[in-house]
Order: C-alpha cells, then sequence, then structure tokens
C-alpha cells in the first residue's frame, strides 16, 4: 500500500493555475458551439441553393447571391449574378440532379468556405450532360445573413 503523497506549496500554487485554464476552457466553448452551428448553416445553405437552381427558384438565388457575385467555371470563365438569374429563367441548363456532397464548412468571423462536390445531371441546349464538379464557395456574413460571395469550380475527371 503506497502512503499519500504530501500536499506541497507547489501543489498549491498549481490550483489557480487549474482554475483559470477551466475558466479559459469553458469561454471558449460557446464560441466553438457557434462556429460550429455557422458552418452547419453554410451547409444547409449550400444543399438549399443546390435545390434552388435544380428546380429555377429565381427569388432564392437572388437573395442568396451577393451582388457582385463570381462564378469561375470548370472552363476557367467568369460569370456573374445576372447570368445566373438569366439561366434560371430560361431554365437552360435545366438540371435532374445538382446535388452537393463530401462538404466541409470553415468560418472566420464573418467570412465562411465550404468546399465540396456538387454532381450534376441534365440538359444543356437539347444536350444531355453529366458530371461531378469539386467546388469552392466564399460566402460573407451581412446583417445577420449568409450571402455568396464567390465560387469556383474544378471538372472531376473520371
Amino acid at each position: 500500500m503506497h502512503e499519500p503523497r504530501p500536499f506541497l506549496e507547489t501543489d498549491a500554487m498549481r490550483i489557480p493555475h487549474l482554475a483559470c485554464s477551466l475558466l479559459a476552457a469553458l469561454a471558449v466553448a460557446p464560441t466553438i458551439a457557434l462556429a460550429s452551428a455557422d458552418e452547419q448553416a453554410l451547409i444547409d445553405l449550400e444543399n438549399r441553393l443546390s435545390e434552388a437552381n435544380r428546380t429555377g427558384d429565381v427569388d432564392f438565388v437572388m437573395r442568396i447571391e451577393d451582388e457582385n457575385y463570381t462564378l469561375t467555371n470548370s472552363r476557367a470563365l467568369v460569370s456573374h449574378r445576372a447570368d445566373d438569374i438569366e439561366e434560371l429563367r430560361k431554365r437552360d441548363p435545366r438540371y435532374d440532379v445538382f446535388h452537393t456532397h463530401d462538404m466541409q464548412a470553415r468560418v472566420y468571423g464573418d467570412t465562411g468556405i465550404v468546399i465540396g462536390i456538387v454532381s450534376l445531371k441534365g440538359t444543356s441546349a437539347g444536350k444531355p450532360f453529366e458530371a461531378d464538379l469539386r467546388f469552392t464557395d466564399t460566402f460573407v456574413k451581412r446583417d445577420g445573413e449568409w450571402k455568396i460571395v464567390a465560387a469556383q469550380v474544378t471538372k472531376i475527371e473520371k
């Protein structure tokens, strides 16, 4: 049987340090939870944006895309919010599948970045297409609402 270790003066000095460490961890916990909530909100927003593109929901896309939104597409061409709106109104391309998956979100203050894969299937100019694209979307939080400000996609070769 071991004899208990005597309480030393150095042990007494550790108590305030441990208490401060515990308080600091508790203070950070809400920030971690908030970041997770924002990250989940961005993932949810990506899914809603995909559904809006699939169904042609112009109003939703207009509300979520910033007025200065740009997309760098898989051919390295840059398009803008007005281009997205025009395509949605014309319904060309028309998507049977517009599915975002394998997403990860990161939040840095009022800026959020989502990376993932979007699987597409549909018709464009009457011709069928199917593609998987890796994407990076950048969001900014304004007045409590996330707006997508930039996107970039790269085709995944099969």
